[in-house]
């Protein structure tokens, strides 16, 4: 039987990249093995020494998403204080924004945002409904 990853990758700095492959190994997996398999991985961290905090949050909002979602009591409150300085959008949003010069698709994609990605200024819908 082969052993599921949480697929992280670290040595590239393309953030689209890394939440798509993120996402797509989430559903691979129940909720309770991609915490652990977050966690575990220690990348929270690197991530946050490294200076690369929009990936180190995204993962920290994954685990207390799946976390409060499934009620694993699992969560992560040790970057609470920490936060984005801009709002994070997903490069398709922010695309048709900027080709229709139209805001209201920001507006829409943040009032559909979970609250555990927006708590570190990222707007993400649902991390299980990828394809």
């Amino acid at each position: 039987m082969a052993i599921k990853k949480v697929i992280i990758i670290t040595d590239n700095d393309d953030f689209e990249l890394f939440k798509s492959n993120l996402c797509q190994s989430i559903k691979l997996l129940n909720p309770l093995e991609a915490i652990e398999e977050i966690t575990n991985s220690h990348t929270i961290e690197k991530f946050f020494k490294g200076k690369k905090y929009c990936k180190s949050f995204y993962l920290v909002a994954t685990v207390n998403y799946l976390s409060n979602k499934y009620g694993l009591n699992k969560k992560i409150h040790t970057y609470d204080k920490y936060k984005m300085k801009n709002i994070i959008y997903p490069r398709g949003i922010e695309m048709m924004s900027r080709l229709l010069k139209n805001n209201d698709i920001k507006e829409k994609a943040l009032k559909n945002a979970e609250k555990e990605f927006l708590q570190f200024n990222i707007c993400e819908g649902d991390i299980e409904n990828v394809y």
